[in-house]
């Protein structure tokens, strides 16, 4: 396996290029942005989030950089149920004829109101300056070395989550908490000089494990409202999760060798059935 590094210069361009493509979004952004406009605005955010990340402190610590890096917090914050309603609404439509009468319409008046006010914030943004990066004081040594500091914590944290739930799927707290350890060192890698080849492997982890939670957000969205007449939809809703999560285990068992590098993996045996029933059922 090759080292992984990251150099300062395709560090520097990787940054003002995402920053630039941000803004563009933001610039562009109607009164009431679309699902697609909204995941596409977070995942450009996060991203950004993490190169930062890897910054040394004299680039973080100027005003113009703090303050950037607080409007990017508030914008995700702000987007954050916009997004979750926008997965709950493309999950219900799957078991649509099981839902009560009017369940999505009131859903989509919801999020209607709830991305206006959502552009209030994004708009922030435009008004934000975005500190400009002095590749000079960027050293590519430190730069690997913060990088690799990074993925091995979350390969580790990683590695402990999943330790709970390959045998346990009701482990929704710990699923979900998987899936943003992955994402984050599925967007750390990238940034590596050569693609590593466990990222293939990361992106089916994310993809399982965001349907399990957006299955779980569903299931409890529908539980929550007492919706009776929409027990068929839960049940819909819980067979999918169950294969899901069955994907997520087989994909982890293909991949594990590689997917988790330097932190390693935890032995998976075979899975108790007891733990495999659908998560409320």
């Amino acid at each position: 396996m090759a080292p992984l590094r990251v150099g300062r210069k395709s560090l520097a361009k990787g940054y003002t290029d995402r920053t630039g493509t941000l803004l563009k979004m933001v610039s562009d952004l109607p009164d009431r942005p679309s699902p697609d406009e909204i995941h596409d605005l977070r995942v450009a955010a996060r991203r950004i989030q993490v190169m930062r990340r890897l910054l040394p402190r004299s680039a973080r610590d100027s005003q113009d950089s703090k303050t950037f890096n607080f409007t990017l917090r508030s914008v995700l914050k702000a987007t954050s149920q916009l997004r979750d309603m926008d997965t709950l609404m493309v999950t219900l439509k799957t078991c649509k004829g099981s839902l009560p009468p009017g369940l999505l319409v009131g859903l989509e008046n919801q999020r209607s109101d709830s991305a206006a006010r959502a552009k209030a914030t994004i708009g922030a943004l435009a008004d934000v300056q975005v500190p400009e990066l002095d590749t000079s004081k960027l050293r590519g040594r430190g730069l690997s070395k913060r990088f690799k500091k990074d993925v091995r914590k979350h390969s580790k944290k990683a590695s402990s989550l999943l330790t709970q739930v390959l045998d346990d799927e009701s482990k929704m707290v710990e699923l979900h908490s998987l899936r943003k350890e992955v994402k984050k060192l599925r967007y750390l890698l990238e940034l590596a000089d050569k693609t590593p080849a466990r990222l293939s492997s990361l992106a089916k982890w994310q993809d399982s494990l965001g349907a399990i939670h957006d299955l779980d957000v569903a299931i409890a969205y529908l539980k929550g409202v007492g919706a009776g007449s929409g027990r068929g939809a839960i049940l819909e809703l819980q067979r999918a999760r169950h294969s899901n999560y069955l994907a997520f285990v087989r994909a982890y068992r293909a991949d594990r060798m590689q997917a988790l590098g330097e932190a390693g993996t935890p032995p998976v045996g075979e899975l108790a059935p007891a733990n495999l029933g659908p998560v409320g059922g």
